[in-house]
């Protein structure tokens, strides 16, 4: 692996603890501190991924044109500079809700031109398998913060899980500041994009929707987490901080076994396979209440976010004057899903207090509405190739 994409690499891993590591710690503390009810631990999930998904739309787009080091140096600042400051030393569930959008802001300035990045390191012959330990990288990156972040806050207190988020953020941006050495691809030496699989522009779209619906899924429970591991499932901060770990742990394990395959990702069989397997166990966890089945099953949504955002990333980048563009499409779906996820979960636990695992039912019927629009995009695609259709 070349210098700038190990580099690469570290920032993301860094980035992704803090970013996952706020996301656990925020709803914990605001449950614990200011009593927060489930739609506003919800709240704090849709802010930050709100102002993400609109900035990614813009600073996917702007990276073809000013470069990416003009954006993800900027982002990384405002993460460790502004955002985690402000977390840092809120005394009021407002002063949490201030923090939100700066820190939305900071993460879709870095990560969609990040990418962009990654792809120009990497011709088409390797990009499947960088990308691959991209993805193998960050999720590793999420499971020292799902972990770490709730740990040092059952056993030390809130400001020291911040301040290791501060840590690594501040790491993030270390590694980014020297410049990047990156060499053009050279389209001589290169087969067309185009030419490397068949239906991708209609594998891409498969890929956003069922994204959309992972991500849905995963923000939405995992904003709930707090409240279902306090009030419902009755386990302590570090025990819930387990049972994100477990589910992120299998999210790292489906990508590094992607990293290992070829050709997969030309047919969608198996994604539809493992969504369909994790919505109906998302609607069966939903009437339970034992930790065990917890552990067992939620996994699933990890493996399912690990299928999806692999299709969808893969393909966004094997068009290269595209891949500012893309990288931000790519981002702005799944940030959608993480965006309304919580939104939705927390709504749905708010109205229906006595069903306490509601959020997991929201979550499962999103993903098997997702798997629908799917088929009937498959069934649209292939209809279109028949002779006179």
């Amino acid at each position: 692996m070349s210098t700038s994409r190990l580099r690469i690499c570290a920032a993301a891993f860094c980035m992704d603890a803090t970013s996952y590591g706020a996301g656990l710690l925020l709803p914990i503390h605001a449950l614990n501190k200011f009593d927060a009810d489930p739609l506003e631990l919800g709240l704090i999930g849709t802010i930050i991924n709100a102002t993400y998904t609109v900035v990614c739309w813009l600073s996917g787009r702007l990276s073809d044109r000013v470069g990416s080091r003009a954006l993800y140096l900027p982002g990384a600042a405002i993460v460790f500079a502004a955002a985690l400051p402000i977390i840092y030393f809120s005394t009021s569930l407002g002063q949490l809700f201030l923090a939100t959008p700066i820190l939305g802001l900071g993460l879709a300035l870095y990560w969609a031109p990040l990418e962009r990045e990654l792809g120009e390191t990497s011709t088409s012959q390797n990009l499947w398998k960088t990308a691959g330990t991209f993805n193998c990288v960050w999720a590793a990156g999420i499971c020292l913060g799902s972990l770490g972040g709730p740990s040092l806050y059952d056993q030390l207190s809130f400001k020291a899980g911040v301040l290791l988020l501060l840590g690594l953020s501040g790491l993030a941006l270390v590694l980014l500041v020297p410049r990047l050495r990156i060499e053009p691809r050279d389209g001589r030496t290169e087969p067309p994009p185009t030419t490397e699989g068949p239906n991708s522009a209609h594998l891409l779209l498969v890929a956003w929707v069922a994204n959309f619906s992972a991500y849905f899924a995963f923000s939405g429970i995992n904003y709930q987490l707090a409240d279902l591991g306090k009030k419902h499932l009755e386990i302590g901060v570090t025990m819930l901080g387990l049972l994100a770990f477990v589910i992120n742990l299998a999210r790292f394990g489906g990508f590094f076994a992607l990293r290992r395959l070829s050709g997969w990702h030309y047919s969608p069989g198996w994604l539809f396979i493992v969504q369909l397997v994790t919505a109906l166990a998302l609607l069966g966890l939903s009437g339970l209440d034992s930790p065990v089945f917890y552990f067992a099953l939620l996994p699933l949504v990890g493996i399912f976010s690990a299928l999806a955002y692999s299709l969808s990333f893969y393909y966004g980048l094997r068009v290269p004057s595209k891949g500012g563009r893309n990288s931000g499409l790519h981002e702005a779906a799944l940030s959608m899903g993480l965006t309304l996820g919580p939104l939705a979960c927390g709504a749905a636990a708010r109205a229906l207090p006595d069903w306490p695992a509601v959020a997991l039912a929201a979550a499962g019927s999103m993903i098997l509405l997702a798997l629908t629009a799917e088929l009937i995009i498959m069934k649209i695609n292939r209809g279109g190739k028949q002779p006179g259709g």
